[in-house]
């Protein structure tokens, strides 16, 4: 079969692209392995940093402005379709943008492919290599020494190459934080968290805006995502964001207070600066020195119907969300 007869040019180019950077992935496997060998081996000079918590939260755009503005390693369009050639995706993009600003802000549901390679990227790919796309929560019983070792080298050959911070934001990862306390004990990570009413809200018409039904289970899976994939859209919705923030917070004893950072959406929105700054120092990092700002004045608004706003009150009234205790 002609697939090219079903491509528009452009994803044809994208197509072969791809192609060839699978084609060429063997070759750059040998070209990167001297680098990785050398800098996995010294001390890390960063810890990475890991932007977590439930969708819809505000955490494409906090990842956006804080890798525009400050002076980190990001995860770019580019660098991810070389995700099985990590180290050279990060040379290669150092080469071409030399760490400019990608001053992007916006995106479809997480997704940036429209800002360009530049722009910040998810890359679930990248962990993919050593987790199934389809289990977002990760047991320690799941983990294994190969998988925390080819992890560590990958992420600290880069940090200590470039002698900067590394920041990710997949929101899997919130779901992994047994399996990145073993790879690297002393990461730093972002917590955002938003009023769960108006983050139901937005996970409901993200489901509509993509064509999900209302009660078809969408984004970050929880441990107990069998469960939950069987209840009504608005008990479901609520109770995906109440365990996604649970186990989050269950699993920050495995780290220092000094290494857990939470964000307040509303917070972000109005006072996005003063954000930036705590997140800077937080980091340990500077500021670039040219780029542009983002402009958030979000005034949160409830928007759906007052039928479907009381269902998800009345869900929102069963838990409990200072102690998150069942």
């Amino acid at each position: 079969m002609n697939i090219s007869r079903y491509l528009t040019p452009r994803n044809y180019i994208k197509f072969i692209f791809n192609k060839t950077i699978i084609l060429l992935a063997p070759l750059m496997k040998i070209w990167e392995s001297n680098f990785i060998l050398k800098y996995s081996n010294q001390p890390l000079k960063h810890q990475p940093v890991f932007i977590i918590g439930a969708p819809r939260t505000g955490s494409t755009i906090l990842y956006q402005t804080l890798t525009n503005q400050l002076d980190v390693l990001y995860v770019d369009n580019l660098i991810c379709q070389f995700y099985r050639n990590f180290f050279f995706g990060f040379w290669l993009s150092n080469k071409i943008f030399k760490q400019n600003p990608h001053n992007y802000f916006n995106s479809n549901h997480g997704n940036t492919e429209s800002g360009g390679y530049h722009a910040p990227s998810e890359c679930g790919n990248l962990w993919y290599k050593w987790l199934l796309s389809d289990k977002h929560f990760i047991d320690h019983d799941d983990i294994t020494n190969v998988m925390v070792e080819e992890i560590r080298k990958e992420i600290t050959a880069v940090i200590n190459y470039f002698d900067q911070p590394l920041v990710f934001k997949n929101l899997n990862a919130g779901q992994r934080l047994r399996l990145l306390s073993r790879c690297f004990p002393n990461a730093k990570i972002i917590f955002i968290k938003r009023s769960p009413i108006f983050t139901a809200q937005s996970i409901l018409k993200a489901k509509r805006k993509v064509g999900v039904a209302d009660n078809i289970f969408w984004s970050i899976k929880p441990s107990n995502f069998e469960v939950l994939k069987s209840l009504n859209s608005y008990e479901q919705i609520i109770k995906q964001i109440y365990y996604i923030e649970k186990q989050i917070l269950e699993d920050r004893k495995l780290f220092s207070s000094e290494q857990f950072l939470t964000i307040d959406y509303n917070v972000l929105c109005n006072n996005l600066e003063a954000t930036l700054e705590l997140c800077q120092i937080f980091i340990g990092t500077k500021k670039k020195s040219r780029f542009e700002k983002a402009v958030l004045r979000i005034a949160e608004k409830l928007q759906l119907n007052n039928s479907e706003i009381i269902k998800f009150k009345e869900e929102i009234r069963k838990l409990d969300w200072v102690n998150y205790s069942d």
